[in-house]
């Protein structure tokens, strides 16, 4: 790729690039999660439980591929993503919209509140509804997966982005990864919203 085509190239890291349902889910040493083996073990754990970890590190990622692999199995799989306290009567509606002996994938839990929750799992277990949730700390239900966000978890996400090979090392160099990372605390997702900044820089930065 010449230096027109990188200034005038589309931001890799824009969001339609880096949305939870494209990028793969990754353990904290980059390689792709076996999703087979996080089925057996929710099943392990009776149907149910909960991705745990800090905001930015993955979760919702990991939640939206392993529903997507879950309903590839035939298993009805239900989803409810809650962004405020309001979302607490569509999340009471989708346990019981949800069909018997499948699966709700429930993103941000822990805004239901301790009653909010309470109510879920009991619907839940009346109507023999799994949950399949992320959370940024206890649950109520046993944890499947703790996440979080690493070096290589993030190198691994931007080399997936398009044309990676042709711009890495020009707009966007290793060390930018390590600073994007550290000035997020471990946030991979706010690494990523970094990165887009830094991409921009980057290519203004250009010789003409």
């Amino acid at each position: 790729m010449d230096v027109g085509q990188t200034i005038h190239r589309p931001n890799p890291f824009a969001t339609r690039y880096i949305a939870s349902a494209r990028l793969l889910p990754r353990d904290e040493q980059g390689g792709i999660l076996n999703l087979a083996s996080l089925v057996a073990r929710l099943d392990a754990l009776g149907g149910s439980g909960a991705i745990v970890g800090p905001h930015g590190t993955g979760k919702s990622t990991v939640l939206s591929h392993l529903g997507d692999f879950i309903a590839a199995g035939k298993r009805p799989v239900g989803r409810a993503r809650l962004r405020s306290r309001r979302d607490i009567p569509a999340a009471v509606r989708s346990v019981c919209d949800a069909s018997r002996g499948g699966l709700l994938c429930i993103d941000s839990w822990e805004l239901l509140g301790l009653t909010g929750r309470a109510v879920v799992r009991g619907l839940a277990r009346a109507r023999r509804v799994g949950l399949l949730v992320t959370s940024h700390g206890p649950a109520g239900l046993p944890t499947l997966i703790s996440c979080r966000g690493t070096r290589a978890i993030l190198g691994a996400l931007v080399g997936e982005l398009p044309d990676h090979d042709e711009w890495f090392g020009r707009t966007i160099v290793a060390a930018d990864l390590d600073a994007a990372l550290g000035a997020a605390n471990g946030d991979v997702r706010q690494a990523l919203d970094r990165l887009y900044d830094r991409f921009e820089r980057g290519r203004q930065q250009l010789p003409p």
